[in-house]
Formats: structure tokens, sequence, C-alpha cells
């Protein structure tokens, strides 16, 4: 107490702030109040584990549906008396629609050739025997699956083609599914972070009762408001930083023990997962920035309704 008081008139009479002494009696007031501390911190880093998961989830989502759409292969098939010259305009029509990337063309001996192959019959066997009933084809990669429709219509307008084979619902699943993932992960992150803002506050606001008497003593030895503040400050924005670390390392751990599984389930849909490693700086500035924001805002929350209440009472008192 004596410490606080003499540091208080120090500050009164320097017109300053001690900034170095309340730093180290914010750090202090962490290991003082143990128990509060560390449940502000576990629930901080669970707070901030979701939310870096989350964003894991949509950024592999955001992956999988890139992959997909690089394999999104429609299939436009010739009428038959399409000829040669037509083939090379119809080519040229079909790669100048915008949301094209590719437009590869595929004969009918081709494509009988490869059915044939499917069904494991020898080609030389049925020579003279069967006609070939598959027409030409143009196999087309579309790029953007926003627009797919758009594109779709532009593709069976086109003159000179017959029939339009394409997986359109799949499509719409994939879309409808990345929004849906989008919006339940911003949701979840919201919530989230209501939550620690709530925490921190919750801890920051009981310290501060707790240290009541205190904190009348050094207003009535004419200590400012900024200077009782700065320490409950930077308990919060310890906290803040410490759950920041804790969770970067547990998503870490995850990445390093679970990546291995999520990569072979999005393997089955010939996708593969963003790369973390490529995004770790991202991560560990992220989780860090974000704990100390929640950490330092959380205090404001609480002080400034705490000492707004102290002010009121004393003017009662008066």
């Amino acid at each position: 107490m004596a410490k606080q008081e003499r540091a208080a008139r120090k500050t009164n009479r320097n017109g300053g702030l001690n900034t170095t002494y309340l730093t180290k009696m914010g750090i202090r007031n962490v290991f003082t109040n143990g128990t509060m501390s560390l449940s502000s911190i576990s629930v901080l880093t669970a707070c901030l584990l979701l939310i870096g998961v989350s964003l894991i989830l949509v950024l592999n989502i955001s992956q999988l549906v890139k992959d997909v759409e690089k394999q999104n292969v429609v299939v436009a098939f010739l009428k038959d008396e399409v000829d040669k010259t037509q083939l090379q305009q119809i080519g040229d029509t079909l790669r100048s629609i915008e949301n094209v990337s590719n437009v590869t063309y595929k004969s009918k001996e081709e494509a009988f050739e490869k059915q044939l192959d499917d069904f494991g019959v020898d080609e030389d066997l049925l020579d003279g025997v069967i006609e070939n009933p598959l027409p030409d084809a143009f196999e087309i990669t579309v790029v953007n699956m926003a627009t797919f429709d758009e594109t779709l219509a532009k593709i069976k307008a086109v003159e000179g083609v017959d029939v339009v084979r394409e997986s359109q619902e799949i499509v719409n699943q994939i879309t409808t599914l990345q929004k849906s993932i989008l919006l339940i992960c911003v949701v979840l992150v919201a919530v989230l972070i209501v939550v620690s803002l709530l925490i921190i506050a919750n801890t920051v606001r009981i310290t501060m009762a707790s240290r009541k008497i205190d904190i009348q003593v050094m207003k009535s030895v004419g200590a400012t408001n900024a200077f009782i503040s700065w320490p409950f400050m930077i308990e919060g924005v310890f906290i803040g930083f410490i759950s920041g670390v804790l969770a970067m390392g547990l998503t870490y751990v995850l990445q390093v023990t679970e990546g291995d599984a999520l990569s072979s389930l999005f393997g089955l849909f010939g996708s593969s997962t963003f790369s973390f490693m490529d995004w770790l700086p991202y991560f560990i500035i992220g989780y860090i920035v974000l704990g100390v924001l929640l950490g330092s805002f959380g205090s404001v929350v609480s002080l400034t309704r705490y000492l707004k209440k102290e002010g009121s009472e004393s003017e009662l008192n008066l």
C-alpha cells in the first residue's frame, strides 16, 4: 500500500505516469490473482482456438471449391451434320466464352475407344460389327461456379452444339455448402468474440472490486483514473497475449496430428488442403493481435463502467 501511495504522489508531482512501475504491477496482478487469471486464460484460449479452427475450415472449403472448379468439365456433344470446318468455328466460339478456361476436342473415335476400354472390350473384335454411336464433343472447363448457369446457357446457344452434359447439381451443392459454412463460421466467431470480451471484462471487474479499498486510497492521495487504470489494462493485455500464444500452439499441434486425416478426406474429392505452413506467420500474428485486442478492449469496458460507478458513488457521498 505504501508503495502505491508513493507512486501516486510521484505521479502527481511529475504530471505523468510511471509506466514501468504500473506495467510491472499489472503483470504481477495476473499472478497474484492466479485463479481468476487462469480461468480467463483458459476460456479466452478456447475461444481463440475455435476461431482459428473455424478459419482453417473456411480456408479448406475454399480450397476444395477452387479444386472442384478446376475439375468442373462440361461436355458439349455436337450434331452429326457438323463438318471439320464447323468444328474449328465451334471450338473458337467456345473458347471466346467468358468463364471458360480450356476447350479440348474429343473425336467420336477417341470417345468410342475409351468407352470400350472402360468395359474391357477389344475394339478389333467389334470392327465392322457395330457402328460407332457416339458424336464428336468438346470438353470445356468452367472457371467460376458462381456464374455457371450463365456460362452453360452460352455453351448451349452455340450453333452446332446438340446436347450438353454437366454436373450442375454437384456445383450447386458445393456452392451452397461453401456459403453455409461461411455463415456458420461468421456467427460462431462473433459469438466467441462477445464471450471473450465478457470473460475479460468480468475478470478485471472482479479484480478491481477486490481492490476497492486500495483504489480509494490511491484516489484520496490524488491518483488519476489513468494511473489506476493502467495496471488493469496491462493485466488484460497480458492475459490476451498468453491466450494467443497458447491458442497458436494448440492449433499447430492439431494441424500436425490431424492434418493427414483431413488431407485424406479431401483427397476423396480430388482436392488438397490449404498449406498451413505457408499461413503460419499470419496465424501467429493473428492469434496474438486478436488476443491482445480482446484483452485490452475487455479491460477498457470494465474499467470505464467501474470508474464511472465509483465516481457516481463519490458524488452521492459528498
